[in-house]
């Protein structure tokens, strides 16, 4: 493998692993503080937190439908392409063996 692929992958595993901490501490976040509940909504910090939290979750989940999608428009794509075999469309006479002379 060159370099340049192997750094790719490291790049796309670090990709994950910071996808998966961000929805994890979400909804550890949401989950420890459920039943939270104040009278000032617009300046509690624990409010705000949980806001960012869902939004956050809200926007990873699209976000991955979007990719997984665009990965098997992309797959079935290439699958479709492998397996054409690719002739030439061209007939001449001599191609389909005819003979010239009268």
């Amino acid at each position: 493998m060159s370099n340049k692929s192997i750094f790719n992958r490291i790049l796309s595993a670090v990709a994950i692993l910071a996808t998966i901490l961000v929805v994890f501490f979400s909804v550890t976040v949401i989950s420890e503080n459920v039943n939270h509940h104040c009278n000032d909504e617009e300046h509690c910090p624990v409010c705000a937190i949980i806001l960012q939290c869902e939004q956050n979750i809200k926007t990873i989940g699209s976000g991955l439908i979007l990719a997984v999608v665009s990965a098997m428009i992309i797959k079935v794509m290439v699958d479709t392409v492998a397996c054409y075999t690719y002739q030439s469309v061209q007939t001449t006479l001599v191609s389909q063996k005819v003979r010239l002379d009268s």
